[in-house]
């Protein structure tokens, strides 16, 4: 591997959770009390010279960047009859998770975006390969070079975390509290969910939770097991959620006190395997004081729309040409889904369901001013007794009326309708009406699609299976706090 300084590998070959350690990278972001001990703490980190394969396009610490999250699967050093090698040939390093953070310090928007590790693309210089198998061919320089050639979308900075320091992350925040609605296990990573409820999972279960690629779930209490079958669409599912909990978690436990936060970013620094040498601290205090008050709930995650295929035997997985997809990429390309490229193509109509005089132009106004097309026009209701504000839509337009609803500051009720005309969405005021956000709120989910998708190789593609409710699809059993409960 060009350029990369001599490490020790550490030892631990299990798949990585890069999510866990993404509230690293935020700890640090936040801890930048000053550029001295910001510069002190990153020269800890092993540095990797990636200058060739990242981006050359000048970009301000403040403007947007992608910055490239990896986990390795390292077995280096063992033997091969080792059990932790799970009966691997190949004890090279494998990029097995492998994930596109975008943040904008100016709109204080991130958005991540999971690659799932059996994709097939080509790798430069080694031909066409599962995605998790560009580390081993070339290492950074390469996995770098197969994001570019395949997606078109630049990587601005490269982090690669290994696995020995979850295990620790996860101690150091005293464990992860998650809501399980049902029993869970994997006989392969060893998680054992044996009931119903909230469960802090502790250094061992969480790591045996982001590892799970063959879940199994109980509907009777844990008297029988049926396969969830979702593979690693739905581990990345289960790994977004994660990481949203433990984020929380840190927060709850006082990331944001510069004390605790620094025990945090002491253990961080050992999580992380390699920063590339073009991360500066600048960098992190610029993005760290733009998102001190990020909530987890605010990161938007996606994946891909895929199929599933074989080739020589081998189960492979097909990136789909999907409008939800293009959409998905051109948010990392800063085409649109960011800062508000894709407001331009909602088209909204606002009709006044409270009778208030000039309700419904001062809403076309206030959403024209965050860049919607407003053209179809403003009018009355059909009574002015709606004490609710109301989105409607038609089918398929579901994630333009989210777009729409997340503008309003007290929200709206989303409701499908037979026809919308010339307007993509239909805003209906009710007395709840509070106003439109300031800034432009980024949209739950990218336009023409949710979280993603695996559709059948024979048949025509289209939208992820989520499009119509959730505003991050999620595959297969992914433990979520029902509104009722407190979990952590």
């Amino acid at each position: 591997m060009a350029g990369r300084r001599a490490l020790t590998r550490r030892t631990w070959p299990q798949r990585l959770l890069i999510t866990l350690n993404v509230s690293v990278i935020v700890a640090c972001l936040v801890a930048a009390g000053g550029l001295g001990y910001l510069n002190f703490k990153l020269d800890q980190v092993p540095r990797i010279d990636l200058a060739a394969e990242l981006t050359d396009e000048p970009v301000d610490p403040g403007e947007p960047q992608n910055y490239l999250l990896v986990g390795t699967d390292s077995a280096a050093g063992l033997a091969e009859d080792d059990p932790r090698t799970n009966g691997r040939e190949n004890l090279g390093v494998l990029s097995d998770t492998i994930m596109l953070l975008r943040v904008d310090p100016g709109s204080t928007q991130a958005q991540l975006l999971s690659f799932p590790r059996d994709l097939w693309v080509t790798i430069p210089g080694a031909g066409e390969q599962k995605i998790n198998a560009a580390l081993s061919a070339g290492g950074a320089e390469t996995l770098i070079n197969t994001i570019t050639d395949n997606f078109g979308v630049p990587v601005h900075h490269y982090v690669e975390v290994d696995w020995l320091g979850f295990q620790n992350l996860v101690e150091a925040v005293d464990g992860v509290p998650m809501y399980f609605d049902k029993p869970l296990r994997d006989q392969t990573t060893g998680l054992n969910i044996p009931h119903a409820g909230c469960v802090t999972l502790d250094p061992v279960q969480a790591l045996a939770f982001a590892r799970s690629r063959h879940l199994e779930y109980s509907e009777d209490g844990g008297a029988t097991y049926a396969v969830d079958g979702t593979g690693d669409l739905g581990r990345i599912s289960r790994q977004q959620a994660f990481l949203r909990r433990a984020i929380q978690r840190a927060i709850d436990k006082g990331v944001r006190n510069p004390i605790t936060l620094n025990s945090l970013v002491n253990v961080g620094v050992d999580a992380v395997g390699a920063l590339d040498t073009e991360l500066t601290a600048d960098d992190l205090i610029t993005l760290g004081t733009a998102f001190r008050s990020f909530q987890p709930d605010q990161l938007q995650t996606m994946t891909l729309d895929v199929s599933d295929d074989f080739v020589n035997g081998q189960s492979i997985l097909r990136l789909q040409d999907t409008e939800a997809n293009q959409a998905r990429i051109d948010i990392f390309k800063g085409l649109g889904g960011g800062a508000g490229g894709e407001a331009g193509s909602v088209r909204v109509a606002i009709n006044n369901g409270t009778g208030a005089v000039g309700q419904a132009t001062e809403v076309a106004d206030r959403l024209a001013a965050l860049g919607f097309d407003t053209s179809p026009g403003t009018g009355d209701a059909e009574g002015f007794d709606f004490t609710r504000t109301v989105v409607r839509y038609q089918a398929g337009n579901e994630a333009a009326a989210q777009y729409i609803a997340a503008q309003l500051v007290n929200g709206a009720d989303l409701q499908e309708v037979g026809a919308t005309y010339v307007a993509d969405v239909i805003v209906v005021t009710g007395t709840d009406y509070a106003g439109v956000e300031a800034s432009l709120q980024p949209p739950p989910t990218p336009l023409g699609g949710s979280g993603g998708g695996t559709v059948p190789a024979t048949t025509p593609a289209g939208p992820g299976p989520g499009s119509v409710t959730s505003t991050t699809y999620a595959y297969g059993e992914v433990p979520s706090t029902p509104p009722d409960q407190v979990c952590g």
